[in-house]
């Protein structure tokens, strides 16, 4: 699930614009002084590298909190298949 929602983030991030157009709001991001420098030194963007950042741990956290609100209906379903099979099995072609 992680994967599959961090592919899609990444397709946003390549995208660019998406990250341009929106409307910015000021905020303070303190970071040590020579991963500021560095980014400094290759020309990174900082404001659009801390959205990157900040958009990736949004996911993860909802992911994970997801895991968490379902992991007793995931854990039912699972046993259900372990007991009675995939759902639908005879259709299978392969």
């Amino acid at each position: 699930m992680l994967a599959i929602m961090h592919m899609f983030s990444n397709m946003e991030m390549r995208m660019g614009k998406a990250l341009e157009v929106r409307a910015r709001k000021s905020t303070n991001v303190t970071l040590p002084p020579e991963v500021l420098d560095r980014a400094k030194e290759l020309g990174i963007n900082l404001s659009r590298a801390s959205e990157r950042g900040v958009r990736e741990e949004i996911q993860e956290t909802e992911a994970r909190r997801w895991a968490d609100d379902n992991a007793e209906l995931v854990a039912a379903y699972t046993a259900m298949v372990e007991r009675d099979g995939l759902p639908l099995a005879k259709y299978r072609s392969f």
